[in-house]
């Protein structure tokens, strides 16, 4: 699959699973987990509650070797986040990584299976 089709399918995934998840938790977060042999990465876009005049706030977060690190945040504009992430993750597939979009949990556990 070429870069640029890698990249827009990401894109196309991050906003329609928001778009759908308009109701969801005040902090939502999406998540690429990236992998080379042994090594794992993962890109997390956080969808914040406090926004500004072009709709929710957001910020990534990066995770390498264990240590996560915010790269990105904006007040305002979810779409900047998404770009930045959609960008890593290409950058990351150039790199000879295998990404994919992941499923994740919201924050506060809501929605966990019972034990």
């Amino acid at each position: 699959m070429k870069l640029t089709q890698l990249g827009l399918m990401l894109a196309v995934w991050v906003v329609g699973a928001n778009a759908a998840g308009a109701q969801a938790q005040p902090e939502s977060r999406e998540r690429f987990v990236c992998t080379f042999g042994n090594s794992h990465r993962f890109i997390d876009i956080y969808r914040l509650a406090a926004g500004g005049p072009r709709g929710v706030g957001c910020r990534v977060d990066y995770t390498r070797d264990g240590v996560t690190k915010r790269l990105w945040s904006a007040n305002g504009d979810y779409a900047y986040c998404v770009k930045r992430a959609v960008g890593l993750v290409t950058t990351l597939s150039k790199g000879n990584f295998s990404c994919r979009p992941q499923t994740a949990e919201p924050r506060d556990g809501a929605g966990s299976p019972a034990p």
